[in-house]
């Protein structure tokens, strides 16, 4: 979450389904990058350089994230990929290459799945497989996480590589600007979203798959889960990362999503 890349384009675009914020940088392919929940396109500050150098990349605020639109009510993992195909659709962009991270790779699943002419290929980072036994017994604790915007140091911390007070300063702005109930509500969508469903879906869609993780973040145990239902996907595992291996390491992040989706263009085709 360090200052984003020079060259970024800053702006705002309305969409039916609100007004979104997102910054741009670069030429080529478009890859659209989709933060996890609680954050904003902030989280993607460290890899704009690195990305855009091949590709048009572009990074969202999420609906109730950030400076874009509130949404009213409760939204499901389906609704914020309609969001992302809105937003699409008011850039004038028939297709693009999307990665989401965490509550942003389920979307990328739900987008990839719905509407697979769209998508160029799908990187899914740090989005955990969850039975809902798992779920119902760590509810408590991930209420408590969210529904409390401000964390300590002490809280932040031990989730990160290297960690800072104006990285905790930006964590603790995009968690207000998101707001306790937003991010809880997220949760709940990632909770009834049907995950193992509609990777099943996804391996038949025939759009290129990578599914990335940190070797210190909590998908790393989902690994095998990731490999029996998106066997053709390419696994790439950033090392001595946690849940945000594109803060954690940018240049291993960048260098991992890159050979990920040669990978899974060449499997593919």
């Amino acid at each position: 979450m360090t200052p984003r890349h020079p060259q970024c384009k800053e702006s705002f675009c309305e969409t039916t389904s609100g007004r979104i914020h997102y910054v741009e940088a670069g030429e080529g392919p478009t890859l659209l990058l989709l933060h996890s929940n609680g954050c904003s396109l902030h989280e993607f500050a460290s890899v704009m350089a690195g990305l855009s150098q091949h590709h048009r990349c572009i990074a969202w605020d999420m609906p109730g994230h950030g400076d874009s639109d509130n949404p009213q009510g409760h939204q499901s993992i389906e609704d914020y990929a309609e969001a992302v195909l809105a937003f699409m659709d008011a850039l004038g962009l028939k297709k693009a290459h999307v990665c989401g991270a965490s509550v942003g790779g389920f979307i990328a699943i739900a987008l990839a799945v719905a509407a697979p002419s769209r998508v160029a290929g799908v990187v899914i980072a740090e989005a955990a497989l969850r039975s809902e036994a798992d779920w119902a017994g760590q509810w408590l604790r991930i209420e408590t996480m969210f529904s409390i915007p401000t964390q300590t140091y002490e809280e932040v911390a031990p989730r990160f590589r290297a960690f800072d007070l104006d990285l905790l300063k930006r964590w603790n702005i995009d968690r207000h600007k998101a707001g306790g109930w937003r991010m809880v509500d997220v949760m709940w969508a990632i909770r009834q979203y049907k995950a193992a469903d509609q990777l099943r879906l996804l391996s038949k869609s025939g759009v290129p798959a990578v599914v990335l993780m940190g070797d210190r973040g909590p998908v790393i145990s989902c690994r095998s889960d990731y490999e029996a239902l998106l066997p053709d996907a390419a696994i790439q595992v950033v090392d001595n990362a946690g849940h945000f291996p594109m803060i954690d390491d940018p240049q291993a992040f960048v260098s991992a999503l890159q050979v990920g989706m040669a990978a899974a263009t060449s499997a593919a085709a």
